[in-house]
């Protein structure tokens, strides 16, 4: 996890907002373990002058929980008791938020009103001590100690609190977890006899380029329901786009076979693709550029299937990482202006509410992405994920 941590630390997104790879660490953790967005992994971290060993802290309202980040990001085998002694101190610190609040440096200071917020409510209070390195053996014995006087104290008062050791191997594990909860749990495999392919290595990424014919298109899973977009910005605008009308006027119209050199072809991205047994195997695919195309082909699919002569090129990227991803979606979609409000629109507090709202009204349909309605029926409410 060292190498891949220092190599994905490397991002311009990293090296543009934190000064050091131990902030940038920290926030790696918070981007592809927590799932925190750009805005709101950098506005977490509060390492820094005066920081009172605090490296970062949010409150997560789904798990009623607040987070308190220790890191250290070393390369060396095994690290010894400091870190848990800096843990122990914040936790005592945290018990006096207003003495805390006195002496903290600014960052800190503005999180801080939202975990009294939290505490009022009896958020628990999680210290996660995370590293790439070992703990000493003398450490491990700190780390027990610290967790049974937390236990005791915890159920003494009203400030429940416990601490959890976060190292390599339970980083890689809480990784791959993250990445199935956050990336689409969907598969496919392309028939490469259908297309033609050309596979490449940029950037020390694979990537796949294809020539795939449009009725191989509609076989992929996930583009009635939404499902195959989820890491794109904005849903389908609807069939009467001026764009989307173009694209069936040609699929219908006696130029189909140039619909190749019209169109500026497809982005997907998964966590992993192989090529095996006559087929591209693509594992946790989502299209990040191409959801309007793949609708309105798919609203074709009986005059599609008829047609053998006509394709469209994609660009398959093995990705995982979720910040190039993120770039990716936004850069991609550069034909209509991608807002903040359109990143909130994948968090997992706007995902919650959607949830909720459609859990209470059955029949109702939650707008968190522009074009997400399209049409629907029933009762829908659109909510703007910049407020």
């Amino acid at each position: 996890m060292y190498k891949q941590i220092s190599d994905d630390i490397s991002q311009e997104y990293y090296q543009q907002n934190f000064p050091n790879d131990g902030q940038r660490f920290v926030a790696w953790y918070l981007r592809n373990i927590h799932l925190r967005d750009l805005i709101q992994t950098r506005d977490d971290i509060t390492d820094g002058a005066d920081d009172k060993q605090i490296d970062a802290i949010f409150v997560d309202d789904d798990k009623a929980t607040i987070f308190v980040i220790q890191g250290k990001f070393i390369g060396t085998s095994s690290v010894d008791a400091e870190p848990l002694r800096e843990i122990l101190s914040a936790w005592i610190q945290l018990r006096d938020l207003i003495r805390l609040q006195e002496v903290c440096n600014n960052k800190l200071k503005q999180k801080l009103s939202e975990v009294a917020l939290a505490i009022e409510d009896e958020y628990e209070v999680c210290f996660e001590l995370i590293t790439t390195a070992a703990l000493t053996d003398s450490a491990r014995k700190d780390l027990a100690t610290f967790q049974e006087q937390l236990a005791v104290l915890s159920a003494k008062d009203e400030f429940p609190a416990t601490l959890v050791l976060v190292n390599d191997d339970e980083i890689r594990r809480r990784y791959d977890i993250a990445l199935d909860r956050e990336n689409p749990s969907l598969s496919h495999s392309l028939d490469l006899s259908a297309c033609q392919t050309l596979p490449v290595k940029i950037a020390g990424t694979q990537v796949v380029v294809a020539i795939v014919p449009l009725s191989e298109c509609i076989k992929f899973p996930g583009i009635k329901d939404g499902t195959l977009f989820q890491r794109n910005v904005r849903q389908s605008l609807g069939l009467s786009n001026a764009v989307n009308k173009g694209i069936k006027n040609t699929i219908y119209g006696d130029r189909h076979r140039d619909f190749f050199f019209f169109h500026n072809g497809i982005t997907a991205i998964c966590n992993k693709m192989e090529m095996k047994d006559s087929k591209l195997h693509l594992h946790g695919v989502s299209v990040v550029n191409g959801c309007q195309s793949l609708n309105t082909i798919l609203s074709c699919s009986e005059r599609v299937k008829k047609l053998t002569d006509t394709s469209l090129l994609f660009r398959f990227y093995e990705i995982p990482q979720r910040e190039r991803a993120d770039k990716i979606s936004i850069n991609t979609n550069s034909q209509s202006a991608v807002k903040p409000r359109d990143l909130r629109s994948n968090d997992k507090r706007v995902l919650n509410l959607k949830r909720s709202y459609e859990q209470k009204f059955p029949t109702g349909y939650f707008v968190s992405k522009r074009g997400a309605y399209s049409g629907r029926c029933g009762q829908a409410i659109p909510f703007d994920v910049g407020t």
